[in-house]
């Protein structure tokens, strides 16, 4: 048996060329496959893994009924090739260590926005959210020119061809700024050897510090790790507000939080449209540009005054963090 590790990041495989070899070479030694996602779950569909699956077996008379993926997205699905979903709580569990619950808000600002890695939809977000709201607005964006590490993955170009974004001078601009960092914040150095994330390594230097920035705003603007086809991966930036206790907008997948509320989560409907969920990723940045518009006119008064009548919502969001076990996401894959 062959196992590969797929290294990815939404819709891209990181480690294409070796996959490539890998596939073709186990199945010219008759070898059954493994495909291991590393406990991350992007959409295989939207990676291209099973046309080219489908065309290395035809040129290989090779049975795809051998090969296993192995996939933290809980939607993931093939009528040939077997999934085996692997529900993982690790994201959750660390962010339970890594935060600490802050003292009790005095709301100064109306979004909060953390950011490490740069890509399309977040760069779209971050850059707006920066020259329209600056003042309204607590966020990081760790982007660095001079580290590889982060030029490897941008987002100007995607902006362009995927988002048609004519005019990129905003996000341009913005990106001169960066890195942005809260001022309780070191310097930003990844470490690739570790089993933990950039995204997990941040939390965990910032720890308590970090956490307690969580009072000074009333609503985070979520951006996760994958978002593109038909995939439910949870990842600590989704847990961290409700951790924290505080509301979230989430630029995800489609459906993302029709899926949260399956796990038995409770989402905002009650307080703006949240009919962005429903949307295509190219669209959903439309239609969330327009929930933080209207949010950005709610004064501090009537931010306290909604935030008091959420209290019920943040509490059993809190409270099933706690609770939730692993076979509560073996539901979402049946």
């Amino acid at each position: 048996m062959e196992k590969i590790q797929i290294a990815t990041s939404d819709s891209i495989i990181w480690n294409e060329s070796q996959v490539h070899k890998s596939i073709v070479g186990a199945m010219l030694n008759n070898q059954d496959i493994v495909l291991d996602f590393m406990f991350e779950g992007p959409d295989a569909t939207a990676l291209n893994l099973y046309d080219w699956l489908t065309d290395f077996a035809q040129v290989i008379n090779y049975d795809l009924r051998r090969i296993k993926i192995v996939t933290a997205n809980a939607l993931e699905h093939n009528n040939t090739i077997s999934i085996q979903y692997t529900p993982t709580l690790r994201l959750l569990n660390n962010a339970k260590e890594y935060l600490v619950e802050p003292e009790q808000k005095n709301m100064s600002k109306h979004f909060g926005m953390f950011i490490g890695r740069s890509n399309a939809p977040r760069l779209l977000l971050a850059s707006w959210l920066d020259s329209q709201f600056q003042e309204q607005s607590i966020y990081t964006y760790h982007f660095n020119s001079k580290d590889e590490f982060h030029l490897n993955n941008i987002g100007l170009e995607e902006l362009l061809r995927r988002y048609n974004q004519h005019d990129v001078s905003t996000a341009a601009k913005f990106l001169e700024k960066c890195p942005i960092l809260l001022d309780t914040d070191a310097p930003t150095v990844i470490d690739k050897s570790l089993d933990l994330n950039p995204a997990q390594q941040l939390l965990k230097n910032d720890k308590a510090t970090f956490s307690q920035h969580y009072k000074e705003f009333f609503v985070e603007v979520v951006c996760e790790s994958y978002f593109t086809g038909n995939t439910f991966f949870v990842t600590e930036k989704t847990w961290r507000p409700m951790l924290l206790k505080t509301p979230f907008i989430i630029q995800g997948p489609q459906y993302f939080l029709r899926n949260l509320k399956k796990l038995g989560f409770k989402t905002f409907d009650q307080w703006w449209d949240e009919g962005y969920d429903e949307d295509p990723v190219d669209h959903r940045l439309v239609e969330i540009k327009k929930v933080i518009k209207d949010l950005s006119a709610q004064t501090p008064e009537q931010l306290n005054t909604m935030y008091k009548s959420m209290q019920t919502t943040l509490e059993h969001n809190y409270q099933l963090c706690l609770d939730l076990k692993l076979d509560d996401f073996k539901l979402l894959s049946c």
